[in-house]
């Protein structure tokens, strides 16, 4: 599975598209650090409905990620305007 600071890579830019059940558990799960057994507890699922749900939307937002490919060429752009500082002028003008 994908560490805490990828998935909230992938849940910025793509956590709109999942379900508000799913928004909710993986906020809980990636953001406020907390385990499937205190999500369970706080949301009154089984254990292993949260396990399932984080999974699924992991899974859901690497999908997404497989097809759209944001934020690989967000971090393939960020390297090459650190490389080259003209490069990195030009490119904010455009923004």
């Amino acid at each position: 599975m994908l560490d805490h600071f990828i998935v909230n890579e992938l849940y910025d830019v793509y956590g709109s598209l999942l379900t508000k059940r799913q928004q909710e558990i993986l906020q809980l799960y990636c953001q406020e650090d907390l385990s499937y057994s205190e999500i369970s507890e706080e949301l009154n699922i089984s254990r292993s409905a949260v396990l399932d749900a984080v999974h699924k939307s992991i899974h859901q937002l690497e999908k997404y990620e497989s097809v759209v490919q944001y934020v690989s060429k967000r971090k393939q752009l960020m390297e090459l305007t650190e490389k080259d500082k003209e490069l990195s002028e030009k490119i904010k003008e455009i923004f």
